[in-house]
């Protein structure tokens, strides 16, 4: 019991510090956070007419080519937003956003990126339903814009390289994995895990 005691007194203490330190970093994270915040709140309005905005190319989509109602819908969607500005942020906080371009460009900023985000949800379920009914050379030109885009769907990656292997292009896959490997993205290890096992099969 003797020996016992101050071991357990060492351990209370070790706690209490790691504890303490957990707490500070905490802190000092939280702070660095609201300062920053506070900061971007005061950027003034920068301009954003040169943003890399992104143009849908329509017409080297096979617009009309199968008409179910699934595909005329997403047709319908990809024709309304090639009338959107549409931008893909990446990463980009709200706060990266209002450093770079200032607090009063911050709605627009998350429009567009929303128009993104819905282009790209758009283009792999048209890119599927072309698929599905048998036009997967076109379903290819779909995904491959998309790609191209920077998009980090691992549904469209994965499809892609299915299509690329039927039609008895393989080594194509290799572009796919250079397109994954410079994504900035959570995304990025799950699609090139994909794209290698899918490589390797």
């Amino acid at each position: 019991m003797v020996t016992i005691l101050p071991l357990f007194i060492i351990a209370i203490s070790l706690f209490s510090l790691f504890r303490k330190r957990g707490i500070r970093a905490q802190q000092d994270t939280n702070s660095a956070f609201w300062e920053r915040e506070e900061q971007a709140n005061n950027v003034r309005r920068k301009d954003i007419s040169n943003l890399p905005y992104l143009t849908i190319p329509l017409n080297h989509f096979p617009i009309g080519i199968c008409k179910t109602d699934e595909i005329s819908a997403l047709e319908s969607t990809l024709t309304e937003l090639s009338g959107q500005k549409i931008l893909n942020l990446g990463r980009q906080t709200n706060t990266d956003l209002k450093l770079l371009y200032g607090t009063a460009n911050i709605g627009l900023l998350t429009q567009y990126s929303d128009h993104y985000l819905l282009l790209c949800r758009t283009l792999t379920d048209y890119a599927a339903a072309l698929h599905a009914n048998g036009y997967d050379r076109e379903a290819v030109t779909v995904l491959e814009y998309e790609i191209s885009t920077g998009s980090d769907s691992s549904t469209a990656y994965s499809l892609l390289a299915d299509l690329y292997i039927s039609e008895g292009r393989p080594s194509a896959i290799d572009s796919l994995i250079a397109q994954a490997d410079a994504l900035d993205s959570l995304m990025r290890a799950p699609i090139l895990a994909k794209l290698a096992e899918k490589q390797a099969s």
